[in-house]
């Protein structure tokens, strides 16, 4: 289930606790399930691609991170699809060396990443649930993602697919 892919992702429950346990099978079944087509939507719309070729990823109790793959276990189904992409996205960035400045680095992240993560979302699973996800996002109560979705959007699909080229000549070590 999902070995046939170019990136392996292991996922483990970081305790025994059955919620760790149970979101560990959830995450496992959706990547075994959609893995292949998020790989190939992430570098549709990104342009870039993975190096890391094997990934563990724990799920715990809070809030999901990307490098080391967390992942936050107390989240219906919908939603765990959607944090996966995002924090795919990040290590995205971080394997082909993006550099963002420190200041406003929170919003400047999700500025690039929104950019191409609500198409990704509404091309999988269309555009109700890249919503969800979204509005999933905002409510974690951090102005800078709420800035960031705000920004994102305000453009076309067109004009994302741009800005994010200019984004990546802009942060991309070259």
């Amino acid at each position: 289930m999902g070995y046939n892919l170019i990136v392996k992702i292991n996922f483990y429950p970081e305790s025994n606790k059955k919620d760790y346990i149970k979101a560990a099978l959830e995450y496992k079944k959706i990547w075994g399930k959609d893995g292949k087509k998020i790989l190939e939507l992430i570098e549709k719309f990104s342009g870039q691609k993975f190096k890391t070729k094997e990934i563990t990823a724990l799920t715990y109790g809070d809030i999901s991170y990307s490098v080391p793959l967390t992942l936050e276990s107390n989240l219906l189904k919908n939603i765990k699809e959607g944090v996966l992409i995002h924090e795919l996205l990040h290590r995205l960035l971080v394997e082909n060396e993006y550099y963002l400045p420190n200041k406003n680095f929170t919003e400047e992240i999700h500025r690039v990443i929104d950019l191409v993560l609500f198409d990704i979302w509404e091309e999988l699973f269309g555009k109700k649930q890249a919503r969800e996800n979204m509005d999933h996002e905002i409510g974690y109560g951090c102005p800078d993602y709420k800035r960031a979705w705000k920004w994102a959007l305000s453009f076309s699909k067109e004009e994302r697919r741009k800005k994010f080229e200019q984004m990546k000549l802009k942060y991309q070590k070259k």
